[in-house]
């Protein structure tokens, strides 16, 4: 089962529909939550024609409406609150809109795999972009100021076994909710982004083992996904920054990184004004939170 979260995403997931649809295995279904389902709903006639177009048999493709303008973690939460209702028991694939299958043998090189892995297991693929070079999509968390410094490289693609790692990227994510002691779920609470590198460090901390595959390797058209953009994107991500760094990260850590973040801005505010004062504003917010920070079930 293959899940993407997709808002106004139209222009790029007919690629996606041919990819899935030309694969020497095809996947059993294509689960799509439409987080733009007032400004910009998904055509499924024209997906499937997009499908049709690689030749092999019907891709089913199923559209679950989501709430306009949510996050991914929120539509990954509601695709696999469905999932579960219908009693699925299968490994699922989360992946982006913008990404591409362009071996044509992707998911038969998964399958082949996930047998010798363990069930409970959080996995990612290797990722690349446009030019062929590897994307950061998994790394480890080191309790340091760069605390996210230790990425995935070239030297770790050519490994001949899975690689332990501490988080994953959720451009290409695998798991199998079912096998997992509690229903895995996204945290809310991280709006855009570190909500994928949040559910790997918490899983991991109840014995999940975090594993990226060399194989396969997929193709990822950065800048053209599903994100919000200008103030909002900016106050959603700073705001999954700065709580992150709370949950996951030593205090003086926390406390330098949003230190620097917000002098930054200030000093910035002059010749920036909207984009510091949306930075700023954020930071604010998190601020004043209460110090409770611990985190939602899986």
């Amino acid at each position: 089962m293959v899940i993407s979260v997709a808002y106004r995403s139209g222009a790029v997931l007919p690629r996606l529909a041919m990819d899935l649809a030309g694969q020497s295995v095809p996947p059993s279904a294509w689960l799509l939550v439409d987080n733009a389902p007032d400004s910009a709903p998904l055509d499924l006639a024209a997906l499937q024609a997009a499908a049709a177009g690689a030749g092999g048999p019907p891709l089913p493709i199923r559209l679950l409406r989501g709430r306009e303008a949510d996050g991914f973690g929120a539509g990954c939460n509601r695709a696999l609150e469905a999932l579960a209702a219908e009693g699925w028991d299968g490994w699922v694939w989360l992946l982006n809109p913008d990404t591409g299958l362009p071996d044509g043998r992707e998911l038969e090189q998964l399958l082949t795999q996930l047998p010798w892995l363990p069930q409970t297991a959080l996995l990612g693929t290797a990722v690349a972009d446009e030019r062929g070079a590897l994307e950061a999509s998994g790394g480890w968390i080191d309790r340091r100021l760069s605390f996210r410094a230790r990425q995935l490289g070239e030297v770790h693609a050519r490994a001949t076994a899975p690689v332990a790692v501490d988080w994953l990227s959720g451009c290409s994510l695998l798991l199998r909710p079912a096998a997992q002691p509690q229903p895995p779920r996204f945290d809310p609470r991280f709006p855009l982004y570190y909500e994928d590198m949040d559910l790997c460090l918490r899983l991991a901390g109840q014995g999940a083992a975090v594993l990226w595959l060399p194989s396969p390797r997929l193709l990822h058209q950065r800048g053209s996904g599903s994100q919000p953009t200008g103030q909002r994107r900016l106050q959603l991500a700073t705001i999954s920054y700065l709580r992150f760094l709370r949950r996951h990260c030593p205090g003086w850590v926390c406390a330098l990184r949003t230190l620097r973040l917000l002098l930054l801005n200030l000093l910035r505010l002059p010749l920036r004004p909207r984009r510091s004062a949306a930075v700023l504003a954020a930071a604010g917010r998190v601020l004043l939170e209460p110090g409770d920070n611990r985190p939602v079930r899986p």
